[in-house]
């Protein structure tokens, strides 16, 4: 693996988790947030407390990016995959957490599927800034699809 391509996916990815986030859950969902206002820290105490997610975020992207990376395929497109990867962890990962806290929380049915669908995206995303920035090298990257090959030679 690549250390510096994994490190500069990595920061990739954390800033793009951040924002795609702080769209969907400082935006979106502030409504249902407001509705659900109980539930919830106060804001003067969520924004003392604010650097722990952002270190959350620069924790989680790391292993994101090393999981990626591990799982690449040769000679097929890095930004295909990680579009693949993406939505395939989104899933697994928001159907886990979305009906986790459905059940701790006193929180709308409705507000549950907006986090999986939510988390979806986010990782839709993440996957996007993985496959754009870590990218195989050389050979893995220029590999042609070896069945395609051998058709191709069977026909001449």
């Amino acid at each position: 693996m690549d250390t510096n391509r994994w490190a500069v996916a990595s920061v990739a990815v954390a800033v793009v988790v951040a924002v795609v986030e702080m769209v969907i859950h400082g935006a979106l969902l502030q409504e249902t947030y407001q509705q659900t206002a109980t539930v919830w820290r106060p804001m003067s105490e969520s924004r003392s407390i604010m650097p722990l997610m952002w270190l959350g975020y620069a924790i989680f992207a790391p292993f994101f990016v090393y999981i990626y990376a591990k799982g690449l395929e040769p000679g097929k497109p890095p930004l295909e995959q990680g579009m693949r990867f993406g939505i395939i962890f989104g899933t697994g990962l928001s159907a886990m957490n979305s009906l986790i806290w459905y059940v701790v929380l006193p929180i709308p049915v409705a507000l549950a599927w907006a986090w999986f669908i939510a988390g979806i995206v986010v990782f839709l995303a993440a996957g996007v800034a993985a496959g754009l920035t870590y990218k195989p090298e050389g050979p893995a990257r220029a590999q042609p699809d070896k069945k395609a090959a051998k058709k191709r030679r069977g026909r001449r």
